[in-house]
């Protein structure tokens, strides 16, 4: 059993176990620190009752100070001298309260509120309730989510996966949920309502990497366990958004074709990525380990789910590869920049990276183009493919 004098530097700066370990405090007896290979770290009281172990759940750090943790575990100390046992009496105050959790609250929405909006806006609250919220939030109480938790989310969009328009779609989203919990009297306050939106033109970033760079990085991608390894290769390769690619299904490849559904492309129509040699190489790679999954990048922790975290593997990339500002969408960037010195007509491009303006789409256009460009999207990702190797050498 680990222990040490705490400190909240000491906890800020716990890297991520390979497995779940639990640190003890010498200054207040059975409170421990505990920390999962995701990162997240939350204090735990350790007790006996009935001559049964047992952990009470004290709180997520840092939303929970090291100084109020010490505190509450004294008061523990206390209870169960007094004969408490106090898992039993969090248990009996739950099952009173019977606050819901943020996906059951995400299905009531979804129920009775969603039916009251017109049909293309219920589409885009679906598409951002199911694939960012509940997967961020599902399993926890609405009135647990905390704003720290909350703003960490949002930059996480708007600044690594540099979408700050998305992050400002998400926060609106978002907080109208929390207004509906207030109208049914779920809830006495909305934890979004003070956090700031993201102003884009601060946002916008044109990074994209030299040469040396883009070789420094896929040696640190080599470094890395799977799925993180070979979803960012996927990424360079194919120049698509990371929510999308992180939701490739197996399902989805045929013909050495990945079409992404209309559910989860930005575009809300079926696109078409047609795959390189050297993608399909990578992708065939990860059969071994997730073929009988759904998911081509299957979560580590989560069976039959998609990966959702990828935050702790930019960290080691950005320190292997010492390409410090290293953001996984520069990757798409990145791809588009090389193809068009490969000379790649702009209106292909637009259309390999599924975006409108770039492919001189109008609403009239996309419908008529929609199976167009097959060919010349599988010559210039091959060519783009091809060149990736000279690179890498």
């Amino acid at each position: 059993m680990a222990k040490r004098t705490l400190t909240d530097t000491y906890i800020r700066n716990l890297d991520p176990p390979e497995k779940r370990t639990e640190i003890y405090d010498d200054v207040v007896e059975s409170l421990a620190v505990r920390i999962t290979p995701t990162g997240y770290k939350s204090f735990v009281y350790r007790y006996r009752f009935n001559d049964k172990v047992r952990r009470f759940t004290i709180g997520k750090f840092p939303d929970v100070s090291l100084s109020k943790a010490r505190d509450r575990g004294r008061d523990l100390a206390y209870e169960i001298r007094k004969g408490y046992d106090p898992l039993e009496e969090k248990r009996k105050a739950k099952q009173e309260s019977k606050m819901p959790v943020f996906k059951e609250l995400a299905k009531e929405f979804k129920h009775k509120y969603l039916p009251t909006l017109r049909e293309s806006t219920q589409k885009e609250y679906r598409r951002i309730v199911d694939n960012e919220l509940v997967p961020a939030f599902g399993k926890y109480p609405i009135d647990e989510i905390s704003r720290h938790e909350i703003i960490s989310f949002l930059d996480g969009k708007a600044y690594n996966d540099d979408s700050p328009t998305m992050a400002n779609r998400i926060r609106a989203r978002m907080s109208k949920m929390y207004s509906f919990a207030i109208d049914r009297g779920l809830m006495e306050t909305n934890p979004v309502s003070n956090t700031s939106t993201y102003k884009e033109g601060e946002n916008k970033r044109e990074r994209n990497y030299k040469e040396d760079e883009i070789k420094r990085l896929w040696e640190a991608f080599d470094l890395q366990d799977e799925p993180g390894r070979s979803i960012f290769k996927i990424l360079l390769l194919t120049g698509q958004r990371k929510g999308e690619t992180s939701r490739m299904k197996w399902e989805s490849i045929r013909d050495g074709v990945w079409t992404i559904p209309a559910a989860d492309a930005k575009g809300k129509r079926p696109h078409d990525v047609p795959l390189s040699s050297f993608a399909l190489e990578v992708i065939e790679g990860m059969h071994p380990l997730t073929g009988k999954s759904d998911y081509v990048f299957e979560s580590p922790v989560i069976d039959n789910q998609p990966i959702q975290e990828l935050k702790r593997t930019v960290r080691h990339i950005r320190t292997a590869s010492r390409v410090e500002d290293f953001r996984p969408h520069d990757l798409r960037r990145t791809a588009a920049t090389y193809m068009a010195k490969l000379k790649v007509d702009r209106t292909v491009l637009g259309k390999i990276l599924n975006h409108k303006g770039l492919a001189g789409d109008t609403q009239v256009t996309a419908i008529y183009d929609r199976h167009t460009y097959m060919d010349e999207k599988r010559q210039a990702l091959q060519i783009w493919s091809d060149h990736l190797k000279q690179i890498l050498g």
